[in-house]
């Protein structure tokens, strides 16, 4: 029997990923733009810090997901991480802002050691967060309304990060102090708000602990191929996530007013839900993949048009993000849904039910996509000629431009590819 899930714990685990997604994203568009500029950070220092945070994620991230499927405890195999996170979360995201005065290599062995052990605290929400949408209902269209609400709050997470902190930063005329007291109220709440998923969920699709070893695990996501194929387009797909930082240099030394990201990135958001909103209707009519496939065709024209329109008139700068928006938000919704059918498409041809795993692979390809564009985007700024807190020369704003234009064009096109060896659709999960 397929028990329905209370509106109460649908709303309690969407406010827990907003919460999340405040922090996260906060980190997310603003960390690049404050190591270079406030803690001095060659912007190619920033971007290999970045992948070598990814390498090590690497390493813990399927040990994290091994963990959780190893986990059995009376409040489940998930929730309980949900409960342990929060507050170290709080605590090192704060610590990631922090303009610290030493020599330079002290400045980025601090930068390394805080930021690396950051991702990890973000592991541990993010690996039984998701993974605990795939256990509260085993109804594969009440999953889908659970992650379409979670996701709409998620982006109005994502909205509050990328529009409040311009104002807080602004109150502070700039300064790093701004960015502090920004990542110290983004923290709070957010990690207030994550403890919801664990006081107020269930899980409800029982699978027992799996005592196989992390390599073992590993060998069965390999049968995974609806998951593999997944997170190869999302791979692909990296530079669509380095939007917000790209946005955050565009505002400040294109547009000259930082204050502009807020406006760009509320009509990115206000898209991006509704988008979202649509998608379970959309669903009716279209596969996940044509779905996930026009989604991404959108993205192409959008972020293609820009490129070749400019930027002279903000109006229509401003509404090709729109669709842009629309194409992240349709794709958003379908990708989460498409990871629980392969959880289910894996449990099927094994009998082994991988939450933990299958979404460690997961959280790890969303911080490899970031790292990716981090990394991108140091090295773009650097070959411009980019130089932090002046005017920039023609060629540096050229560079910035297409981070936030071509760049994502060409990406999205990329990510197109893989899917169309993708074959798993619902029919087979019956």
């Amino acid at each position: 029997m397929m028990e329905k899930v209370p509106k109460k714990e649908k709303l309690s685990f969407a406010l827990a990923g907003l919460g999340q997604n405040m922090i996260y994203n906060f980190s997310s568009a603003y960390i690049i733009i404050f190591y270079t500029d406030f803690l001095k950070l060659l912007p190619t220092a920033v971007g290999t810090l970045m992948l070598v945070a990814r390498m090590w994620d690497a390493i813990n991230d399927p040990i994290m997901g091994s963990i959780v499927d190893k986990t059995s405890t009376r409040f489940g195999k998930l929730r309980p991480y949900l409960l342990a996170v929060p507050i170290p979360m709080i605590v090192f995201t704060i610590l990631t802002f922090v303009a610290v005065d030493l020599s330079y290599g002290m400045r980025l062995f601090y930068a390394y050691s805080t930021y690396i052990i950051w991702g990890m605290i973000y592991t541990v929400s993010d690996v039984p967060y998701w993974g605990l949408s795939a256990v509260m209902s085993n109804d594969p269209k009440e999953r889908l309304n659970i992650i379409s609400l979670a996701r709409i709050f998620s982006n109005i997470g994502l909205a509050i990060a990328i529009v409040v902190p311009p104002i807080i930063i602004a109150a502070y005329d700039g300064a790093q102090l701004g960015y502090t007291v920004g990542a110290i109220i983004m923290s709070v709440i957010g990690g207030t708000l994550f403890f919801l998923a664990f006081f107020n969920t269930k899980e409800r699709v029982i699978s027992t602990s799996t005592n196989q070893s992390m390599i073992k695990n590993l060998t069965l996501i390999k049968q995974n191929k609806p998951l593999l194929t997944l997170q190869i387009s999302r791979v692909l797909g990296s530079m669509r996530m380095g939007l917000a930082a790209a946005g955050t240099y565009f505002a400040k030394y294109n547009l000259n007013d930082e204050l502009y990201f807020s406006l760009l990135g509320g009509i990115l958001i206000v898209s991006m839900i509704g988008a979202i909103t649509i998608t379970p209707l959309l669903s009716k009519r279209f596969s996940k993949k044509q779905l996930y496939q026009y989604s991404l065709l959108l993205g192409v024209i959008a972020h293609v048009s820009m490129f070749l329109l400019g930027y002279d008139n903000l109006v229509v700068l401003f509404g090709l993000l729109f669709f842009a928006g629309v194409s992240m938000g349709i794709n958003d919704v379908i990708m989460y849904s498409m990871v629980t059918d392969s959880i289910d498409y894996l449990q099927k041809q094994t009998s082994f039910r991988l939450e933990g795993v299958s979404f460690s692979f997961h959280t790890f390809t969303t911080k490899l996509q970031t790292a990716i564009a981090a990394f991108v985007i140091g090295v773009v700024l650097q070959q411009f000629g980019f130089v932090e807190n002046v005017s920039q020369s023609d060629s540096s704003l050229f560079g910035i431009f297409i981070l936030l234009s071509l760049l994502p064009a060409i990406s999205s096109l990329l990510s197109m590819i893989p899917m169309f060896a993708y074959s798993l659709d619902e029919s087979q999960l019956q």
